[in-house]
């Protein structure tokens, strides 16, 4: 999908002030990999390495795994058409709701696709299982022992779990080395959202050897410029600070505790920095469209996502400064709106 994702911040020009729309924390230092990379600007003089294959052996040195268990890619979303081409025609089911991209890679591949609420609503004869988690827009996390059990239960359907959120979560997910050991289990892992450099595309595939060698064939070579492998490489030997996850998550619960105080709007619970609200009165677009205008904030209008109406819309958590400012503004919208 080109048109139709959350942050849509390039549309708006310089109205907005505070993104909520994006999963992505826009407070983060990234002044260190900035002058990294411009001490390494003739890197954009050579071609990248056709598999950028130094990030990988960084990435399996670091994960105790061996560099047939991964492969580097162009952002999570190079992962899920790599994946999606990989098993063409196959009959997919999609646990909903969920991030587009999954259904959207399988129409383009020729798949069935089955819209499933949950893990035991998946259908018997479906080849290909697409999980995220911590999942995209809900927040919420599939217990791993329940993930566990599936993935035993089912050693003829492959499993991809989209863990690019996995490093803004406490509750306990499967680590490289342990899946790697399933060949009817695929990772995705995203450095776009751990580092909160989205503009790099950055991502990775963890999977058994066997599994990821059908996957990796259809990989085009140099699908991962060499800014983005330097970025890489100066990002696992700990050039940057990453956020503290639990103070984090105690910011989101602030914010979602005073939220929920607000008359006609309904917050889901979640287990990472983002989560749904339900606007019970009003329709989430109109709520955006006043926060833009009169605020300059963006908020994600979760209509589009399936199984979600007009009324759904997803906030992700920011400064402290900008939380209140947010809480102050949907208070207003609700005077204003009504």
């Amino acid at each position: 999908m080109i048109d139709g994702h959350g942050d849509d911040i390039y549309t708006h020009g310089k109205k907005i002030v505070s993104n909520f729309s994006s999963n992505i924390r826009s407070g983060q230092d990234l002044s260190a990999l900035q002058n990294h990379l411009c001490a390494h600007i003739s890197a954009i003089h050579s071609y990248p390495e056709p598999g950028a294959s130094s990030l990988v052996e960084l990435l399996a040195e670091k994960y105790k795994v061996n560099t047939g268990n991964i492969c580097v890619t162009n952002g999570a979303t190079e992962a899920i058409y790599l994946i999606a081409q990989a098993f063409n025609n196959a009959k997919s089911a999609i646990i909903y709701p969920t991030f587009s991209e999954y259904g959207d890679a399988a129409i383009i591949n020729n798949h069935t696709i089955y819209w499933s609420a949950s893990l035991d609503k998946v259908p018997q004869d479906a080849g290909l299982v697409w999980l995220c988690n911590p999942n995209n827009p809900t927040g919420t996390v599939t217990d791993k022992n329940i993930l566990k059990a599936y993935i035993e239960n089912h050693p003829s359907q492959y499993i991809v779990i989209d863990q690019s959120y996995e490093h803004f979560t406490i509750r306990d997910l499967f680590d490289i080395e342990e899946a790697a050991q399933y060949k009817n289990v695929i990772l995705l892992h995203s450095m776009t959202k751990h580092f909160a450099i989205p503009g790099l595309r950055l991502g990775y595939i963890t999977a058994h050897a066997d599994t990821l060698a059908q996957v990796a064939k259809y990989r085009m070579p140099w699908s991962v410029n060499g800014l983005a492998v330097e970025a890489g490489k100066f990002l696992l030997n700990g050039g940057l600070e990453t956020i503290n996850i639990n103070e984090y998550l105690r910011e989101t619960k602030q914010l979602q505790e005073s939220l929920g105080k607000i008359e006609k709007f309904l917050v889901q619970p979640t287990d990472t920095h983002f989560f749904l609200c339900k606007f019970e009165d009003g329709k989430a677009s109109m709520l955006k469209k006043y926060l833009i205008d009169k605020h300059g904030i963006l908020i994600r209008d979760a209509a589009n996502f399936y199984g979600l109406d007009e009324h759904y819309f997803r906030i992700a958590t920011q400064s402290f400064e900008e939380n209140i400012i947010l809480i102050n503004a949907i208070k207003n919208a609700l005077t204003d709106l009504s």
